[in-house]
């Protein structure tokens, strides 16, 4: 009876395929890290993925920011950590005040939260950023409805001319 009940145990605790194995150990050493530009979001955002590919699902990645680059608002569909590695990164909340996040602060923004990133100063920004599910950025007006990406990019291109500007009016 213990044997039957231990071969239950075990096949109970076995994954029941090879897709649902956990990832393999990971170690990304920063020397070879490969940075591209971050799909749907402004040009002076690149991003390296650590883990995970964010156009299928769950991932880390680095993300740099230039100096005064600003990622308009915006919500995902999708949990959204954020630990900051250099630079000060301002996280603008709706309806909040702006928080400035240095090395090791962290940031957690729920599903569907309306925010704005901006690298605040004269340094580059760096993050590691992790999401629960695949990547996707719904950019939003003043008043909280969806735009067009190109608009808000182009939004926010205006407003990178100088480090230190001043981030669009909240939603």
């Amino acid at each position: 009876m213990k044997t039957i009940l231990f071969a239950m145990l075990f096949l109970a605790a076995m994954p029941a395929s090879a897709q649902e194995t956990p990832d393999a150990a990971i170690v990304s050493k920063a020397s070879s890290q490969k940075y591209a530009p971050a799909h749907g979001a402004p040009d002076c955002i690149t991003l390296a993925v650590l883990r995970g590919d964010p156009d299928k699902g769950p991932s880390t990645v680095e993300i740099k920011l230039t100096p005064g680059c600003i990622v308009p608002w915006h919500w995902h569909s999708i949990d959204e950590s954020v630990v900051p590695l250099s630079g000060l990164l301002e996280i603008s909340m709706k309806a909040e005040k702006p928080v400035l996040l240095t090395n090791g602060d962290f940031n957690y923004l729920p599903a569907k939260h309306i925010h704005q990133d901006k690298c605040s100063g004269s340094k580059p920004c760096a993050a590691i950023v992790s999401m629960d599910g695949p990547f996707d950025i719904h950019y939003v007006d003043k008043s909280g409805a969806e735009i067009p990406a190109a608009q808000a990019l182009a939004e926010a291109e205006k407003l990178m001319t100088k480090p230190g500007t001043k981030p669009p009016a909240k939603p």
